[in-house]
């Protein structure tokens, strides 16, 4: 009997733990299915996405190219608008200017809030449940917004055109603005919905989805609660400021397999069974999500990647714009000044290359837009002349250099202005030039220019020709691969990373082009490229003479159109040399500037005084420029001042990054006087700008050495400087006993000027106790990462004064800090790195002392 009893008690409990682990598996591959499923639910909802973003790209195209023939011809206003509406009957165009005068269909201000915001140059998309949805565009005349154009849908017309529950029976999806304002409802949206939508559960399920959303392009989320079972899931729409969310209903995706596991509670005889398939199942489903799993992971670090590159490139903009800023800013207040002939032809020449390595620079750090698909082509009116003029003087001296003979036909029939890219244009000569060039050892490079007409559009062709290496036959196919150099035991003197002619056959196809490649190896090639070109005007080029001479710049000093005595204007940089470029740039426009070296300088000024504008460097130590300007924002009285930002990191992105951080512009360093001045005369009031005629003509010869003026003294930055004073130089090798400082090497980086030498040498001594003093508390503190900064400036201005022996002793000691910070770096390569720093700082800040009391001014 007791037998019996443990037998049934055994079964009883052999059942109990097989119905446990029943419910226990089953609970498993429920969770596990809902998280596969979500998967498969965010690819679904990164399709509809781009779904969404194509239909809102289908009626915002023809309304963009509306836009732009009305920037061009303003009085086909009326033509425009029954252009739209023919074409596109469902919304009903219109055209409205700064006070509110409408063309064909009337349009309330009050009824969209957003359309304001199209009249500072935004393309806009807004939403009325009255009225309908509104597509906005701005009408650029120059640089001024002087209409919008819009098309409005009525709601009836919404479902139909912009809605997508039309992607399947199940799938209901809602367009909102980022900030969750609705924007496009499904269609029979009701009062149900809403309520739907405020649920808790509900609400839960779309904090997830944003939080996935920070690290996917799409994400969805299981959720269970009063309203039933769903998946949530959303996407942001690319290149719109909407968001897009939805739902669908469980049973949708998983339902059928409800009947299978209510089967597993209740037939014992079938549950052997059941583990046994149900194992396989877990096994596959396991190995399904170990391969997601891999693919996130690949995506991450993909993303990572992506990244790092990305800092990168805005890492290398900072260092090359800043020395850039510097060149061109002094080189243009060498041009204000009265010169001789040859010397303003000099200038002139040094303008007109830093303008084309500007364009250069910009092109490599856009390198990635390429790669993802993202480059814009930003056609415009351009002369062919000045092209081919920059082109030649660009690559001329590289050709005379290796005592090659560089020669450039052109067609004289040929129309002179264009529309196009200018700058894609330029870069492809100077690729297919600078390639000619570097693999042409003796003899020739020649550039014939030509082309064909075709009603209004002109088939350009360039050919560059040269003596060179030539192409073996079997290499060809490889000319355009990415990162690829041929012939490498031939070339291997020769620099170059493979892009050139990538990036070359990648813009004009781009842009409709060709490029075709003849070569005999061993004698020479031939790149010839065909671009079409609208052409502006039939006036020909003329006669293209390399070796005649352009017409150089005039005198500057009188080429601003307005004075401004009464107007405050902050000028907030951490680099000395800036800011005096900068001061020195406005002087002529006589504003009263007052100069800040950080953010809680610029501050402590704000609330000492009222500016009409801001000019705020992006990149300070301590507190950089977008965190000074929200702190400046909750300041009282602060709503009439209109803040720029100054930024040298100029990659993709940037104007509309601090446009939507609450700059009202920006300008990208170098920046020209005449970028400065147009920059104020747009944002100073009216009332305190005055016509250039009602003041005294400035003398000719601005004095370089003249301070700026400043409310107050400003402290020096204490933490990582965003740009250095000027260019980072290699220090060519001392002499055995040269001086503590070399004024002719001072003097080769301030472009010779000796007026701008003193005032280095002045602000190298003003501020050396002070940086000693930093260094000093971040060596004992041990700062290490404030420290490498504070060196590394060192290094860039001991060179600049002139005084190599610093440049180098500061050089080897910044070496020694990254050493000490890198993340791969092991104990003992850390120790070395930091037995280093102590043997070498008290020497370094006494080198410093001397340097700094010989700067002295006398």
């Amino acid at each position: 009997m007791n037998n019996r009893k443990k037998m049934v008690l055994t079964i009883m409990m052999t059942l109990l733990l097989i119905f446990l682990s029943g419910i226990f598996i089953q609970q498993r591959i429920v969770d596990m299915l809902n998280k596969a499923a979500e998967l498969s639910v965010a690819r679904q909802t990164e399709d509809i996405s781009l779904l969404a973003a194509e239909r809102f790209h289908r009626f915002m195209t023809p309304l963009q190219t509306a836009a732009h023939h009305l920037s061009a011809h303003e009085q086909d206003k009326e033509v425009v608008i029954q252009m739209l509406t023919k074409q596109n009957p469902q919304g009903q165009a219109g055209l409205i200017d700064f006070q509110h005068h409408t063309i064909g269909r009337f349009l309330s201000t009050t009824s969209f809030p957003r359309l304001q915001t199209a009249f500072h140059g935004n393309t806009i998309i807004d939403y009325n449940p009255d009225i309908g949805i509104l597509l906005a565009t701005p009408v650029f005349f120059g640089d001024n917004v002087r209409y919008v154009l819009y098309q409005v849908y009525p709601p009836e017309m919404l479902p139909k055109l912009f809605a997508l529950s039309d992607y399947d029976a199940f799938t209901h999806v809602i367009i909102q603005y980022r900030d969750g304002t609705l924007a496009v409802p499904y269609e029979n949206y009701t009062t149900k919905d809403t309520r739907f939508w405020a649920d808790d559960t509900i609400q839960a399920g779309m904090q997830e989805v944003h939080e996935r959303l920070k690290r996917n392009k799409a994400a969805a989320v299981y959720t269970e609660g009063a309203e039933g079972k769903f998946f949530v899931f959303g996407a942001d729409l690319p290149q719109t400021d909407f968001s897009m969310i939805g739902y669908m209903p469980w049973s949708a995706v998983a339902g059928q397999i409800t009947s299978i596991y209510q089967r597993v509670l209740f037939l014992f005889s079938l549950m052997l069974i059941l583990f046994a398939c149900l194992s396989i199942y877990l096994l596959m489903a396991q190995t399904s999500v170990a391969e997601t799993e891999e693919l996130r992971k690949a995506r991450l670090e993909a993303d990572a990647a992506n990244q790092a590159k990305s800092q990168f490139l805005a890492n290398m903009s900072h260092e090359i714009r800043t020395p850039l800023n510097a060149i061109s800013g002094m080189n243009e207040m060498i041009l204000r000044q009265k010169l001789p002939k040859e010397v303003r032809q000099y200038a002139s020449n040094i303008k007109s290359a830093t303008a084309a390595l500007l364009t250069i620079i910009n092109e490599i750090l856009d390198f990635s837009k390429i790669e993802s698909g993202h480059i814009e082509i930003v056609p415009t009116d351009y002369q062919l002349e000045t092209i081919l003029r920059e082109v030649c003087t660009l690559v001329g001296l590289r050709a005379q250099a290796k005592n090659l003979q560089f020669r450039i036909h052109v067609d004289p029939y040929l129309p002179n202005n264009l529309y196009g890219d200018a700058g894609r244009i330029r870069q492809i000569l100077i690729n297919l030039l600078n390639n000619a060039i570097k693999y042409t050892p003796s003899g020739s490079v020649t550039l014939d220019v030509s082309g064909h007409r075709s009603e209004n559009t002109l088939h350009l062709r360039a050919a560059v020709t040269d003596t060179g290496i030539g192409i073996r036959e079997e290499d060809k196919n490889r000319l355009f691969h990415v990162f690829e150099r041929l012939d490498i035991e031939r070339n291997r003197q020769i620099e170059g990373t493979g892009l050139g002619l990538a990036i070359t056959q990648r813009l004009l196809t781009m842009m409709k082009g060709s490029i075709k490649v003849d070569s005999i190896y061993g004698e020479g090639s031939t790149f010839t490229i065909e671009l079409p070109q609208p052409i502006q005007s039939f006036d020909p080029i003329g006669d293209f003479n390399l070796d005649a001479q352009p017409v150089y710049e005039t005198d500057l000093s009188a080429h601003t159109d307005f004075i401004a005595p009464s107007a405050h204007v902050l000028l907030v940089d951490d680099n000395d040399m800036n800011c005096f470029v900068a001061s020195s740039l406005l002087q002529e426009t006589q504003v009263q500037i007052t100069i800040a070296h950080s953010g809680n300088e610029a501050l402590e000024a704000l609330q000492k005084q009222s500016f009409h504008v801001v000019l705020l460097d992006h990149m300070m130590p301590g507190m950089d420029g977008i965190e000074t300007l929200h702190k400046a924002k909750e300041l009282p009285n602060i709503g009439n001042t209109r803040f720029i930002a100054l930024t040298a990191t100029a990659i993709s992105g940037s104007r509309e990054k601090f446009l939507a951080e609450g700059f009202d512009s920006y300008l990208s360093k170098p920046m020209t006087g005449a970028e400065l001045t147009a920059m104020l005369q747009r944002y100073l009031p009216p009332e305190v700008l005055a016509p250039v005629s009602s003041r005294q003509t400035p003398s000719a010869t601005a004095d370089l050495t003249s301070a700026p003026a400043t409310a107050e003294p400003a402290a020096e930055p204490a933490a990582e400087p965003a740009a250095e004073p000027a260019a980072e130089p290699v220090a060519p090798p001392p002499a055995s006993n040269e001086p503590l400082i070399d004024q002719e090497v001072g003097l080769k980086y301030c472009n010779n000027m000796q007026a701008i030498y003193n005032n280095v040498l002045t602000l190298f001594n003003k501020h050396s106790e002070d940086k000693i003093a930093q260094m000093d508390n971040d060596y004992t503190t041990g700062n290490w990462k404030n420290y490498r900064i504070n060196i590394h400036a060192l290094k860039s201005t001991a060179l600049t004064i002139g005084c190599r022996s610093l440049n180098k002793k500061a050089q080897d000691q910044e070496q020694a800090a990254k050493d000490y910070l890198a993340e791969d770096a092991t104990a003992e390569e850390q120790q070395q790195a930091l037995n280093y720093l102590q043997e070498h700082h008290a020497g370094i800040m006494e080198l410093y002392r001397q340097v700094a009391k010989e700067a002295k001014p006398q």
